[in-house]
């Protein structure tokens, strides 16, 4: 599997064998909320290796108060939780030598709005559909165990699956 540096990911398996500090890494996100109306809603920079930084725009449908001026948050959800399951689909297709040629994922979800506008408690979404699409000559059983395993396997579905505790402090 092309663009996967599992040398990389396979010395770190290693070191963590050893040393289970190594699992743990705490990611913090900053959001601010812009006050300028001719913008989008909110801005989030973040910073990844090398002292590179990269800042995102996100602005609410109009229906939920915004302008539509940047993608919104729950598309930077799905974005976000399909990255994940494909990097982790990648991950272990390269971890079974599997050739594979093309891969793309498609994330569809539809949002019912009656909870976040107070009008109702229908279930805000009822899942979550990822389509992969691959080219590949390897039979399909092992691309199926592969998607299985990637399912397992991948953190943003795991926190999607399970009740994750979210505390909120104010700080003034």
């Amino acid at each position: 599997m092309k663009n996967v540096n599992l040398n990389e990911l396979t010395n770190f398996i290693e070191k963590a064998k050893n040393d289970k500090t190594l699992l743990e890494k705490e990611l913090k996100v900053e959001i601010n909320w812009n006050f300028n109306e001719e913008l989008p809603q909110m801005s989030c920079t973040l910073n990844y290796s090398n002292n590179q930084s990269t800042t995102f725009y996100i602005d609410q449908i109009p229906s939920l108060g915004g302008k539509g001026l940047a993608p919104n948050p729950i598309q930077y959800c799905l974005m976000g939780l399909g990255s994940c399951f494909l990097s982790t689909f990648a991950i272990v297709c390269s971890q079974m030598n599997l050739n594979i040629k093309k891969l793309k994922l498609t994330v569809k979800n539809k949002l019912n709005l009656s909870i976040p506008l107070n009008l109702g408690n229908e279930l805000v979404t009822k899942g979550v559909e990822f389509e992969i699409e691959i080219e590949s000559d390897e039979d399909m059983s092992k691309i199926e165990a592969a998607k299985e395993a990637a399912l397992n396997l991948c953190p943003a579905v795991w926190c999607m699956k399970n009740s994750i505790p979210i505390n909120v402090n104010i700080k003034v």
